[in-house]
């Protein structure tokens, strides 16, 4: 049998990837060395979602007596464990249902390309017209940190199921900050080492002072400009400080997995970046693709998933091309979530901040703080920067308004609900307009 495309790995963008070729008509199989759902699944998106959803429980009750309710949080993190693992195994089962729902063929095992139209699984070889290499990425850390059972990455501190008294998280980036929320909250003393003087320094610098000032009220230390020294089997050593631990997670970011022998023996062009491919997610091997975070594109599910409807649609015909306008969340408390440009990546930038505080959505459920920015340059707007409870929620529209290239003008003659918070989109662009009459206006 011969294949329309072998799908190797089994993440959320090979999945959507193979169900795609296979809704267009194509015959398909999928391989998967591991669990299915990949990184999302097992170690990412999916676990620590779950904890977090666990952590705003408590962080919602901490506001309860500010509405009117008495409450008495008591955690037990055997059944937070419970619910993290239990949602594991959903999101494996959903991805292998779906498969077996379009009629994807599923081979479990190591896939290794043996020429552009040949994969080998163990000792069966399987013929294809095209591949798609979704292979995933891993974390990584600096050479002088050696992991252990108490020393761990991300993938290993996801899956702990005793709650630590101590936690010195190492990176002050995306994982770092939502690590430190879910257990902050949970229990633990937490601190972060971040080498930067902000927290999430890709973003601008009032996401950073928003964020801080939350972490500090929920009892979380952070050491910033410094960065590590040194660990030992009880301290973490910075600068001018030491932090004793029970568990140490480093969260210093991650990396495509790269099989270097495979490549070559394809001539595939792959950096240490990741695999090399155009906007049709083709590698340099006409037939060969790769899609998710094996390009070194993005590590974010959402951008492999639409890379993988993009290789599907050229794989069988239908020419498309990938766009890459990126929102970035962070599922801290309170979230984060931005697309397009930072005021820092534009040379002349016009911004307006919309406070929450002055939303009434947010004021009556007692979740007003943080901020709506927007950034605008040459008079189209470019970027939005979020900070607040579930924020995440908001920036769809967001994403709708600099994709489409939608002008301040157009956005202000959309009615949105009232009150919602959902409506501070358009009142951050009001601002932008210098036409919003909602709030006081500025001295």
């Amino acid at each position: 049998m011969k294949y329309d495309a072998i799908i190797i790995g089994a993440g959320p963008s090979g999945v959507t990837c193979a169900a795609r070729i296979a809704q267009l008509g194509g015959k398909v199989a999928i391989v998967e060395k591991s669990y299915f759902g990949g990184v999302c699944s097992n170690w990412g998106c999916i676990p620590t979602k779950a904890m977090v959803a666990s952590a705003k429980i408590v962080h919602e009750n901490s506001l309860s007596e500010k509405l009117g309710i008495t409450t008495t949080t008591k955690v037990n993190f055997d059944k937070v464990v419970k619910h993290r693992d239990e949602q594991i195994n959903l999101s494996r089962k959903s991805m292998k249902f779906v498969l077996n729902s379009f009629g994807v063929d599923i081979i479990i095992g190591e896939g290794k390309i043996i020429d552009k139209t040949t994969v080998q699984v163990k000792a069966q070889k399987y013929s294809t017209k095209n591949i798609v290499i979704c292979t995933g990425s891993r974390p990584v850390f600096p050479p002088f940190i050696k992991l252990n059972d108490n020393i761990l990455s991300s993938k290993e501190f996801v899956k702990i199921n005793k709650l630590p008294k101590k936690i010195v998280i190492i990176g002050g980036g995306v994982i770092g900050v939502e690590f430190a929320s879910i257990f902050a909250l949970l229990g633990s003393k937490v601190t972060i080492v971040e080498m930067f003087d902000r927290l999430l320094i890709n973003e601008d610098k009032e996401i950073s002072k928003v964020l801080e000032t939350e972490f500090k009220k929920i009892g979380i230390k952070l050491d910033l400009g410094k960065g590590v020294k040194s660990i030992d089997e009880t301290y973490v050593y910075t600068k001018n400080a030491k932090y004793e631990y029970d568990k140490v997670l480093v969260a210093t970011g991650r990396a495509p997995i790269i099989d270097e022998e495979m490549l070559n023996k394809v001539s595939v062009k792959y950096s240490k970046k990741g695999i090399d491919v155009n906007d049709k997610m083709k590698t340099s091997v006409d037939n060969i693709y790769s899609i998710g975070d094996s390009t070194g594109k993005s590590i974010l599910a959402h951008v492999g998933t639409c890379q993988a409807i993009v290789a599907a649609h050229n794989i069988m015909g239908k020419k498309d091309i990938m766009e890459y306008i990126v929102p970035r969340c962070v599922y801290s408390i309170p979230e984060v979530a931005c697309v397009g440009k930072t005021a820092n990546e534009c040379t002349n930038p016009k911004t307006a901040l919309f406070d929450l505080k002055w939303n009434a959505k947010a004021q009556l459920s007692g979740h007003e703080v943080g901020f709506i920015k927007v950034i605008s340059e040459n008079n189209m707007i470019v970027g939005f920067q979020m900070i607040g409870h579930n924020v995440s929620e908001l920036v769809g529209e967001a994403i709708v308004i600099i994709q489409k290239k939608i002008s301040a003008k157009d956005i202000a003659k959309i009615i949105h609900p009232h009150p919602t918070v959902g409506e501070s989109v358009k009142l951050s662009v009001l601002k932008l307009m210098d036409e919003l009459v909602d709030i006081p206006k500025d001295k």
